[in-house]
């Protein structure tokens, strides 16, 4: 049985995520509430082909043209930092590939007193950032499996 290298799903959906976010369509539901997300000053990106990695840091990514230069030089996202946020908090967290993984996870400081209380409230936000990976993935899988992909 031979195994197959899918890695490049993890750098494809990394790109997933920016684009939908330049296009507008960046907003995930979990537990009934939005979340926005956004990236977050800083992408790193790599060329297969001449072995390049490019670290690109802004406060204003949408208007980087830098990004927009690697995207067309077919780069891929290694590295990308996120904000997702709502009206009530914001949580920002690092997604890698070569494993697929989130890193990084910076949640607003706890207001709880007992110790209990914080971790149940710590334990939350990285559950929010587990559904938000699970949900956002599984956007991407459906578009990545469907016919309009190779219009892309």
């Amino acid at each position: 049985m031979s195994v197959k290298d899918i890695s490049f799903l993890e750098y494809e959906y990394l790109k997933f995520l920016v684009m939908n976010y330049f296009i507008g369509e960046h907003i995930v539901e979990i537990n009934g509430e939005y979340y926005n997300y956004q990236p977050k000053n800083r992408i790193t990106l790599f060329s297969e082909v001449e072995g390049e990695k490019i670290d690109i840091g802004s406060s204003d990514l949408i208007n980087c043209k830098e990004m927009y230069i690697s995207f067309k030089n077919t780069k891929i996202i290694k590295q990308l930092e996120l904000s997702m946020y709502s009206k009530n908090i914001n949580i920002s967290f690092t997604l890698k590939t070569s494993p697929l993984r989130v890193t990084s996870v910076v949640a607003p400081k706890s207001i709880a007193e007992d110790i209990n209380d914080k971790v149940i409230e710590r334990l939350l936000y990285f559950d929010t950032v587990k559904k938000f990976f699970d949900s956002t993935f599984k956007s991407f899988i459906d578009v990545r499996i469907s016919d309009g992909w190779n219009v892309m």
